[in-house]
């Protein structure tokens, strides 16, 4: 990758001595866990109006899911492959699947979120969602569920989006860098080709990380207490005799907690048999019990989004070993 300050984001990559905070050379940490284990899972109402105010910079995320998701790729396979690079490319992935589901689990709050939005769903398009106009897809009963669900999870509401850029003039030059939209992910991430960048020790970092394994069973306890707060917050608001706006946008927190605590129970491989696999089963029926409730479309579709793709993260951690899901989820689009 290019080695500007487009690479000193959340994760570290251009082996510059730099992490993504800017600080000195570290462990990697879990972007999601980054951005929720202040709270705790027994949040005061205070703490998550807080929470939900203090929205985070989407378009970082997705620039830093294409970036992650672009660096795995160039790792080599095959017999350059060490366990370390196949690591490597798991914690990556990992990161990339985390930055994702932030993107699409937040609610859009700006036109900027919805542009960030946007581009992740542009560049994490199925195969399939991008046939040409005038030829009829070929797609299997699974794989159409599997677009309609990544359409879900990355729904902004098109009629809230303002028009992209205008068409050049006659006399306008500089065509060859015309901005197709507001905010493009090829531009903010430029291609890379060649040998992989990151260093041996940054590789070393990076497979690192994966030993930093969360316990899976917290994580989803944690979805059950915040989901189960946000339901109790909300039938407050509809039955005070207060002003039900701050409970409301509480609520709105804790539901946000929720899906990102579940998100990284969704993305961290499991070991068959084991309690981690236990407790992603256990995700799962919780996450299908939801499909009744009122929470956001894209919400849910993004848990369901984010178990398909954690898949590939799990063939790579321990092929065969590793639980992998394909849950009979209630249809919900």
């Amino acid at each position: 990758m290019t080695k500007t300050n487009q690479d000193r984001g959340l994760a570290p990559l251009a082996g510059d001595g730099q992490d993504g905070g800017g600080g000195g050379l570290g462990a990697i940490r879990d972007p999601l866990a980054a951005v929720t284990d202040a709270l705790g899972n027994d949040p005061s109402l205070a703490e998550l109006i807080a929470f939900r105010d203090g929205a985070p910079d989407l378009t970082l995320f997705a620039r830093e899911a294409k970036r992650c998701d672009d660096e795995a790729a160039r790792l080599p396979y095959g017999r350059e492959q060490t366990h370390e690079v196949q690591m490597a490319r798991v914690g990556l992935r990992i990161v990339a699947l985390s930055c994702t589901a932030m993107v699409a689990i937040w609610p859009v709050d700006t036109v900027a979120d919805a542009d960030a939005k946007r581009a992740l769903a542009r560049e994490t398009r199925l195969h399939g969602d991008d046939t040409d106009y005038g030829i009829a897809p070929m797609l299997s009963v699974e794989d159409a569920a599997r677009i309609r669900l990544h359409r879900a999870a990355f729904a902004v509401g098109e009629l809230i989006v303002p028009p992209g850029p205008v068409a050049p003039s006659m006399a306008d030059r500089g065509l060859a860098s015309w901005p197709l939209s507001r905010f493009d992910l090829v531009d903010a991430v430029p291609l890379a080709g060649g040998d992989a960048s990151l260093a041996s020790a940054q590789i070393a970092r990076w497979a690192g990380f994966v030993d930093a394994y969360p316990t899976l069973s917290d994580l989803v306890d944690r979805f059950a207490r915040l989901i189960a707060t946000a339901d109790r917050l909300m039938v407050v608001a509809d039955t005070t005799s207060d002003d039900p706006r701050l409970l409301r946008r509480a609520a709105e927190g804790a539901r946000i907690l929720a899906y990102l605590a579940a998100a990284r129970a969704a993305i961290w491989p499991a070991m068959r048999y084991s309690a981690d696999a236990e407790a992603k089963l256990r995700l799962v029926a919780l996450v299908n019990e939801r499909a009744s409730r009122p929470d956001s479309l894209h919400m849910q579709a993004a848990i369901r989004h984010v178990v398909s793709q954690a898949n590939w993260i799990a063939k790579g951690f321990r092929f065969g070993a590793t639980l992998e899901l394909d849950p009979d989820w209630i249809p919900i689009v």
